[in-house]
């Protein structure tokens, strides 16, 4: 099984999967922590991964260009952990929490205009 990169370039793999998370993980055995550090860096080299298996187009991810760990595995196993930009654990947390402040805002402006509909009827 191999990956080709948007450049053309190509990888051994033993294999490809999205996690649970979101995120794309690639485990390889046929490159140094420093290449793939190098490999998997470069944006426009992951903007397209093809995964390939005796010349059949297995998988297709794009856009997995934020690399967020190198990971060591037994038996010399090393993963790459990609995301796609804005889709990373913090980042989704951080706008879960935008989101949430906004609707408390609009929840604190219904409960106003409540109470002041409220004092309208007793009056």
């Amino acid at each position: 099984m191999k990956i080709i990169f948007n450049d053309a370039t190509e990888l051994v793999v033993q294999s490809a999967s999205i996690r649970a998370d979101g995120s794309l993980l690639i485990k390889t055995i046929s490159a140094t922590e420093e290449e793939l550090r190098t490999m998997f860096q470069d944006a426009f080299k992951t903007k397209k991964l093809t995964v390939t298996e005796r010349e059949s187009t297995i998988a297709e991810y794009e856009n997995y260009t934020n690399m967020d760990a190198i990971v060591k595995y037994t038996a010399g196993i090393t993963g790459v952990i990609l995301y796609k930009v804005g889709e990373t654990p913090a980042e989704k947390t951080e706008a879960l929490a935008s989101e949430n402040a906004e609707l408390k805002k609009t929840v604190d402006m219904l409960q106003e205009c409540i109470l002041e509909m409220s004092e309208l009827v007793y009056q």
